[in-house]
């Protein structure tokens, strides 16, 4: 099944971004509140592949800002995450690209485009040495996604 927007579903900021604090939003469908929640403030994508939904959230900090990617299934719960983040780095998620079945191109930080890849079932992955820079996640040996990176061509 081909990866589609998923225009009913949405987040709202329960817990802003401070100084101490991550922020914390509801995950909202079709207009009503779930119960259930992510980290990040800011919502940015959610497309439905089979019976998961993928959520992309960034956390509205200025000059150091993350991405966080969760992969939900049909009950809203989280079956695999992954934070993207460097230290005084600011990113912006953007050319989000669906013309593969199971995975998704985009960007964040400026120096690369990223691909995401969906697993029909998880797959046995080392943690830590798996993903790219700045791609941080839970430590556990499966996965249901990956991402890996490429740099972007340089324009003279």
């Amino acid at each position: 099944m081909k990866l589609v927007q998923a225009p009913e579903y949405g987040t709202q900021t329960i817990t802003p971004p401070t100084s101490d604090t991550a922020p914390v939003s509801e995950i909202v469908v079709a207009g009503l509140a779930t119960g259930k929640f992510v980290g990040g403030a800011i919502f940015e994508a959610a497309l439905k592949w089979h019976e998961h939904v993928l959520l992309f959230l960034t956390d509205d900090v200025p000059f150091e800002e993350g991405l966080n990617i969760y992969l939900l299934d049909a009950n809203l719960e989280v079956v695999d995450e992954a934070h993207m983040y460097h230290m005084y780095a600011s990113g912006v998620f953007s050319d989000l690209d669906l013309t593969q079945s199971d995975s998704i191109r985009f960007c964040f930080f400026g120096s690369g485009a990223y691909t995401l890849t969906l697993f029909p079932q998880k797959r046995f992955m080392l943690p830590v040495i798996s993903d790219p820079i700045g791609v941080h996640r839970p430590f556990r040996f499966y996965r249901r996604f990956k991402i890996s990176s490429r740099p972007l061509p340089e324009t003279v």
